[in-house]
């Protein structure tokens, strides 16, 4: 009987102490909610990065507005039997972000020391030393749309630009870029042309890639079916087995014009 009456005490002091505990929890942590230290707030806004410092710089480069420039695109022979546009590589840059801006708000082309740079004995329109740049806008993606620019190694100036398109994988929507970029380029060295007719010269020079493929690479033996022209301006079209497609802009003379015709190459006036 006295067992019994200390098991019963004792499960009594239990379920007391229980509920003792039960309530002071429910004191401290609900009632009186402890508040959270202002220095564990400051260390956790220290622990989230400010988004424009850690900024990707070619991001915020083409960010920056680009008012339109147009070119002064007089030509000369730097070197023997080499003609050149008057203009930098850098002056094409501004020029054609400056088109790209007014239309898209943003940049196209990335400085020129971001482009990829290589340097060859000689180029497709010189016997000399050229340095060659190429500027895709997703290197990731291999057959995105290029564009290239020649330029002698002696002197700040341009041999040639072409806007390359990868036509072995083709995709609509490469396709549409590589369109776009040959508009802005022709933009360039056009300014006052309309736009339409822009579209329909590059258009037209397309087709004739793709109705005249070449078995010869793009080199300083490929002659193209056609070429058009305005002032000191040529403009044609390549395309061969293996190759891109290819919008080529070059210097002309009325001398070299003769040269390409002799060679079967048909020639339009812009």
């Amino acid at each position: 009987m006295i067992e019994k009456i200390i098991k019963i005490l004792a499960l009594i002091i239990f379920i007391l102490a229980a509920a003792a505990g039960l309530v002071t929890v429910f004191f401290t942590y609900y009632l009186y909610p402890k508040e959270t230290p202002k220095s564990n707030i400051n260390t956790a806004a220290e622990e989230i990065p400010d988004t424009e410092i850690y900024e990707d710089p070619s991001a915020k480069a083409l960010r920056q507005e680009a008012p339109i420039k147009k070119l002064d695109l007089q030509i000369m022979e730097n070197r023997d039997n080499e003609l050149v546009f008057q203009a930098s590589i850098d002056d094409f840059i501004d020029s054609y972000n400056g088109y790209y801006w007014k239309d898209k708000n943003i940049r196209y082309l990335l400085p020129s020391l971001e482009w990829n740079a290589y340097l060859y004995d000689k180029a497709v329109h010189s016997d000399h030393e050229t340095c060659c740049y190429i500027f895709s806008k997703d290197e990731e993606i291999l057959p995105f749309p290029t564009i290239t620019v020649y330029a002698p190694s002696n002197d700040d100036f341009i041999q040639e630009i072409t806007v390359n398109f990868d036509d072995h994988s083709y995709m609509d929507s490469l396709y549409d870029i590589y369109e776009e970029m040959c508009f802005y380029t022709l933009k360039v060295f056009f300014p006052d042309i309309p736009d339409e007719t822009l579209v329909n010269l590059y258009t037209t020079l397309n087709q004739l890639a793709y109705e005249n493929v070449s078995t010869i690479k793009y080199t300083s033996e490929s002659v193209p079916c056609a070429l058009y022209y305005r002032g000191n301006i040529g403009v044609y079209p390549y395309f061969a087995l293996g190759d891109c497609v290819h919008m080529c802009v070059i210097p002309v003379t009325q001398e070299y014009l003769e040269e390409l015709q002799g060679k079967g190459v048909a020639l339009f006036p812009i």
